[in-house]
């Protein structure tokens, strides 16, 4: 398939319904179609991993060749330029949370870009930071203690910022870490009710989100069991 391929494809899957209720959730629709994600990784499944088609997919501009662009580019080829290059130009949250979870968190620098992204100014930025920190802190096994650690001090300097799409993320990452085990569920916990202490209102909605799912009896069992197994 060409790039002008799938963007035919995309155009002719767009619907306005859906361009309206992505509107509505706060995404960014100026260059965008309204296609599903479901059909987006339908087509994705149909290319599989090609690089070459993926960069040039993200230099379309369009939102949903850019969420492709994610899906089909290889962690392994994806440098540190190009991972800092696409940052650079995400201007909807959808868009940078697809970047991080199909992308940036399964390269080899997801902890540099954490590490840097998390104190950035941008938004959509720093959004992608704490996003890639979210997938990271559940999905990647071999995490150091000194690791979390880094995370969690991350979180609680940055647990002030008001921005929605922001406050968001860091709320996302610190539940994440807190349903790795329970070791990790009882210091996220600890982290929130410091976090409580901020006169910040950011600090206390992101606290009181943690708290409240990180202490379901449910979770709580499926991390007892998870532990039990080990």
């Amino acid at each position: 398939m060409t790039v002008q391929d799938i963007l035919n494809k995309l155009s002719s899957l767009g619907k306005e319904d859906n361009l309206k209720g992505m509107s509505k959730y706060g995404i960014n629709t100026s260059l965008a179609y309204g296609v599903t994600l479901p059909e987006i990784r339908a087509i994705a499944k149909e290319i599989g991993t090609d690089q070459e088609l993926a960069e040039k997919l993200w230099k379309t501009g369009n939102h949903e060749a850019r969420i492709l662009a994610t899906v089909i580019a290889d962690p392994a080829l994806s440098d540190s330029d190009l991972l800092d290059d696409w940052v650079e130009d995400i201007n909807s949250w959808d868009l940078c949370d697809q970047f991080c979870n199909n992308l940036v968190h399964k390269t080899a620098f997801a902890m540099q870009k954490i590490l840097l992204w998390c104190v950035a100014d941008e938004p959509f930025i720093k959004r992608a930071g704490f996003s890639t920190m979210a997938n990271y802190a559940l999905k990647q096994p071999d995490l150091r203690e000194k690791d979390i650690e880094g995370f969690f001090s991350l979180i609680l300097s940055e647990s002030g910022d008001k921005r929605n799409y922001v406050r968001k993320s860091v709320s996302w990452a610190l539940r994440n870490i807190g349903k790795r085990n329970l070791h990790y569920n009882r210091k996220a916990v600890k982290i929130a009710k410091t976090m409580k202490e901020d006169k910040t209102k950011a600090a206390s909605e992101t606290a009181s989100e943690a708290i409240k799912e990180l202490q379901k009896s449910e979770l709580l069992k499926k991390l007892k069991d998870k532990q039990a197994e080990t």
